[in-house]
């Protein structure tokens, strides 16, 4: 398993897109995002997907140069139609729309369609609640990529549909980023690319048997996520489904999509409106200090708030290196002579 500097990964990401005509400001973009999704120990979202984002550029799933358009604006929404662009710098541009808008006001919604795939979602709400507001986006498959079946059934209906929050915190964002399923399907891919099998309660077969074989989820036919908590689970996702895809105008999961993206819902709510800036700060901090005064469970040496795993794995791997699975690494290699011949 080759280990990378963050350097080397970086120039990896550029190799693999500025030939196929990706601008520098989103090579940049894919090297923050990619890149940091590994930092932060989430290698599902990494530099692993290098292969499939090439794949979408040459399909035409992905728009290196699109515009990020304003359909329309209210004092409290705005509408964006991201013209199949790069998910990274739409996402990112939405997100940072958000922001500002509501820094300016109370609560803001923003939606987003036509938009290839945002990848890992906490960056965006890590990005909102630095900017002193509160954030929550969700997306959806825009109509493809259905990975989970509904509560009682056994046929994939749902995209993974996950969701993140933002909230500004004592020692920097406190980051909620977490799918309607028991795991998300990269992390499956993960486990098929390692060889490893996946733990119970993940998966279950194209008869809707529970199995621990990663490579159900792409096989045929193919097996299913299982939803997080039965009903509770299948209930979010249909939720977000909603949010991210009747309300953006993207579309809900269905059976008839010619193309793979991400629509979302981007929310960011000003806590100046509310209560005091002091105070709500006072509150969080007091909540993170009384949460981490409970005695601990055997087996945990302490107690961590959303958002500090990732932190925690972005100062080892600084230093330490990112670990590439020796298939991942294999992939990307046989992307990179394509793209150079």
């Amino acid at each position: 398993m080759p280990i990378f500097a963050v350097d080397e990964l970086r120039a990896v990401v550029r190799d693999a897109f500025s030939p196929i005509g990706a601008s520098d400001e989103e090579v940049r973009r894919l090297q923050d995002h990619l890149v940091g999704a590994n930092l932060a120990g989430h290698d599902s979202h990494g530099v692993r997907l290098i292969p499939m984002y090439v794949e979408l550029a040459r399909k035409d799933h992905i728009v290196f140069g699109a515009s990020l358009d304003v359909l329309a604006e209210g004092p409290a929404h705005v509408v964006l139609d991201g013209n199949w662009g790069l998910g990274q710098l739409m996402g990112w541009k939405a997100a940072t729309i958000a922001a500002e808008k509501a820094k300016g006001g109370t609560l803001v919604a923003v939606t987003l369609r036509n938009c290839s795939h945002l990848g890992r979602l906490g960056e965006y709400a890590e990005l909102i609640a630095s900017e002193g507001v509160i954030g929550f986006l969700t997306v959806n498959g825009h109509g493809g990529a259905q990975l989970a079946a509904p509560y009682g059934g056994i046929d994939r209906r749902l995209s993974v549909n996950p969701f993140s929050y933002g909230i500004p915190g004592p020692n920097g964002p406190i980051v909620l980023d977490m799918s309607p399923t028991v795991v998300a399907g990269g992390k499956v891919a993960i486990k098929a690319l390692r060889g490893e099998p996946a733990p119970e309660g993940w998966l279950v077969d194209s008869e809707g048997r529970p199995t621990t074989d990663p490579t159900v989820l792409g096989g045929s036919p193919p097996g299913s996520l299982v939803p997080l908590g039965g009903h509770k689970g299948f209930g979010m996702a249909f939720v977000m489904d909603v949010l991210a895809g009747a309300l953006t105008g993207g579309g809900c999961s269905n059976p008839d999509a010619d193309r793979w993206g991400n629509s979302t819902f981007f929310m960011a709510i000003n806590p100046a409106a509310f209560v005091e800036t002091a105070a709500f700060e006072a509150q969080v901090a007091g909540l993170v200090d009384y949460v981490k005064s409970s005695r601990l469970a055997p087996g945990f040496e302490q107690i961590l708030v959303p958002g500090e795993p990732e932190a925690r794995e972005r100062a080892r791997r600084s230093g330490d290196g990112i670990y590439l699975a020796d298939q991942t690494w294999n992939q990307i290699q046989t992307v990179l002579e394509g793209v150079s011949g």
